[in-house]
Formats: structure tokens, sequence, C-alpha cells
């Protein structure tokens, strides 16, 4: 046996050691023999044993959702901050400028610079 298992792989095959020397079954036990004390086909037994894999697909697939969308909050949770930061920098700048006059000395530069164009014309 060249391949490793997966974590799951070990988890289950370890659970399923503990199932059969509950039941009383032998190790070595092939799946027909196990569908059979089951008192189901063994087209049955694989179709359960799908559903289970699918489920648990499901379970992975809902896991990484959940781990996603735990960052995506995060992240967000950062840029509201940083957005909020920079809001009261903002206003802090804005009323600095309001009480030092810069945005009348603005205007009286930017008038002084259009009439100094319209008497170069």
């Amino acid at each position: 046996m060249n391949e490793s298992l997966s974590q799951e792989e070990v988890g289950v095959l370890i659970r399923g050691k503990k199932i059969l020397r509950a039941k009383g079954l032998p190790m070595d036990i092939d799946a027909k023999s196990i569908c059979e004390v089951a008192g189901v086909s063994r087209k049955t037994g694989y179709q359960w044993a799908g559903k289970l894999e699918s489920a648990d697909r499901q379970n992975e697939v809902e896991h990484s959702l959940r781990l996603e969308i735990e960052h995506l909050k995060a992240e967000h949770a950062k840029l509201e901050k940083r957005y909020d930061d920079l809001r009261f920098e903002n206003e802090g700048r804005k009323i600095a400028w309001r009480i030092h006059g810069v945005d009348e000395f603005i205007a009286d530069k930017k008038n002084t610079a259009d009439s100094r164009k319209k008497q170069k014309l």
C-alpha cells in the first residue's frame, strides 16, 4: 500500500473497526457480508455508503463556506474600522481648515490667478 491515508480516512477506518468489534463481526469482513448482516442487498449497502459520502462532501463544502464567511466578516470589520478612522480624520481636517480660513485663502488665490490670466489676454 503506497498511498498514505488522510486524517478523515484514518478516523473512518478506526471507527469502522470499533463498530465491527462492538457488533461481534470479524475484522476482515467484506461488503457483501456486512450487507447480509444488516439485512439489505449489496446494492442498497453501496447506495447508503454513497449517501454518506455525499453528505460528507456537503459538510466539507459548508465548512469551507463558513470559514470563508468568517474571513470576509473579519475583513469587513477591519475595513469598517479603517473607514471610520479616515472619516474621523477627514472631519478633523475640515474643521481645521475652517478654523484657519484655508478655504477662503484658496478661493482668494484662485480669484487672483484668474484675474491675472484675464489681464494677460
